[in-house]
Parts: C-alpha cells; structure tokens; sequence
C-alpha cells in the first residue's frame, strides 16, 4: 500500500493506493492542522493500521529536499523549520518523499490530465497562496531553490518605487486579510473582474519567465473567475506575440495526488 498526502494552506488531501483505480476511491479532504504536532498526531492515529511501502508528501511551501525540511510556509508558519520527511518516516516506517505541491501537481496534470498532450507546461494554482512550477517532458523542471511564482513582485507604486508579492493581491489569503471576508462569499463581480485582469498579468509574467506551451490553472479560486474573460484579458495584455493556452487543471482536487502516484509508482 502506498500513501499520497498533499498539505495545502487550508485543505490537506490524502489517499492510499495499490493501484490507480484506489487513488479516487480513497481519496479524503480534511482542514489542514495549523499545528505541526497536532498534524503528526493525525497521520499517527489514521494510518496505524495500515502497512504502508512508500509515502509522498506535498507541501505549500518552500522545501529542502535534502534534508528533508521545511524552510518557508506562509501560510503555515508552525510547520517552518520542521523536518517533515524525519518525523514521517518514523511515524509510517516507510521511505518518505517531499514535494512541493505545485509542482506534484502539476506533474499529475502533466501525465493524467489537461497537460498530457504537451511537452513544456506552467501549472499555477490560485488558492489560499498562489503556486507554481515547470514541468518539461513529463518531469519536474531542474531547478535549485524550487519554483515560487507567487512571490514574484508587482510594482504598485511609481512614485514611491513600491512593490508587493502576487500573494500578497489576490490571493485568498490576501483577499481575507485586506477585505476581512472569505473569498467564497464575494458575490461582487466588479470585484472579480479587477482580480481576473491582475491575474491575467501575472500568467503574461509566467508565460514570459518560462515559455510554455500551455498554462493549466488549477485552485479554489478559479471557479470564481469568467474564464472565458480570463483568457482575453491575456490576450490584451500580452506584450510578446506567443501562443500559449490557458486551461483548467483536469484532475481539481486530486492533482497533487495523481503526481504523487506517478512518482511512487514509476520514480525509483
């Protein structure tokens, strides 16, 4: 049996599989523990009684691999500095695997949904932070320091030469902490139309940074966007004559989980 968990700023998603058909079968969505024990604490209560082979593991942050570790999570700041891949592998008494999260999802869209005809693919989800990453035939982009495309700045300020993270805008996240409401329950279409048009820039940016040839959005926040609108914005807002389509991720929820599988069943 083998264990695919993906930790997201709000929702953490997990299954267990032997072969692909388990992976919906056994999928589960639970609210994300914001305390890094009480997280340990659940993985140790709900999968004691099973026998796992091997775990992958997806994080909303910024990772080492190497060691193992979590180095940056903005949204879930007790789990910074934690040594996730350690402290699971003792718990599951199996090999563990980190990924960042975007890029595991992305891997599954690149394999299993929206991406599977493409060779070069950007994959960005707009969710309670904003995420992303390369995948470049069929595999997760060499890279050093990972991808973060959601913290890349917006000047917003001229005269004063100010900048923001994207994040940090339109995020769901970012449009709590600025509008002290949740974003689900914006009904103003005024208000997402102006959030459509600076996301749109933003996939300009991405298209510009890493030349793909598709861009597959996924996250909770693209069902509140006129897609249609999202893609003309795009095309207004082009400063380069590229042709790059803009999809929705296939596999939603279980994106992250799909590139897990891959990487599990494939990856040695």
């Amino acid at each position: 049996m083998n264990l695919v968990i993906d930790i997201g700023g709000t929702t953490t998603k997990f299954s267990y599989f032997i072969s692909l058909n388990d992976l919906r079968k056994n999928f589960k969505k639970i609210p994300t523990f914001f305390n890094y024990k009480d997280f340990l604490s659940f993985i140790e209560n709900e999968f004691k009684n099973l026998k796992i082979k091997k775990a992958c593991v997806s994080f909303a942050g910024m990772i080492d691999k190497e060691k193992g570790k979590i180095i940056k999570a903005p949204n879930l700041l007790n789990y910074e500095n934690k040594f996730i891949k350690k402290d699971l592998e003792k718990i599951l008494k199996c090999k563990v695997y980190l990924e960042n999260d975007a890029a595991l999802a992305g891997l599954g869209e690149s394999i299993y949904g929206a991406g599977k005809n493409y060779k070069i693919i950007a994959y960005i989800t707009l969710s309670t932070g904003i995420g992303g990453a390369r995948i470049v035939y069929k595999k997760i982009d060499e890279n050093f320091c990972g991808f973060e495309p959601g913290h890349s700045l917006f000047l917003i300020d001229f005269s004063k030469i100010e900048f923001e993270e994207v994040e940090k805008i339109i995020s769901g996240k970012a449009i709590e902490n600025i509008f002290k409401i949740k974003p689900e329950n914006i009904k103003d279409k005024n208000f997402w139309k102006m959030v459509n048009k600076i996301f749109a820039g933003f996939l300009v940016n991405v298209a510009l940074f890493w030349s793909p040839e598709i861009i597959i959005i996924g996250g909770s926040l693209v069902k509140s966007l006129d897609f249609v609108q999202l893609k003309i914005n795009f095309e207004n807002l082009k400063t380069m004559p590229f042709e790059v389509k803009l999809v929705k991720a296939k596999l939603k929820d279980l994106s992250s989980l799909y590139g897990g599988y891959y990487m599990l069943s494939y990856f040695k």
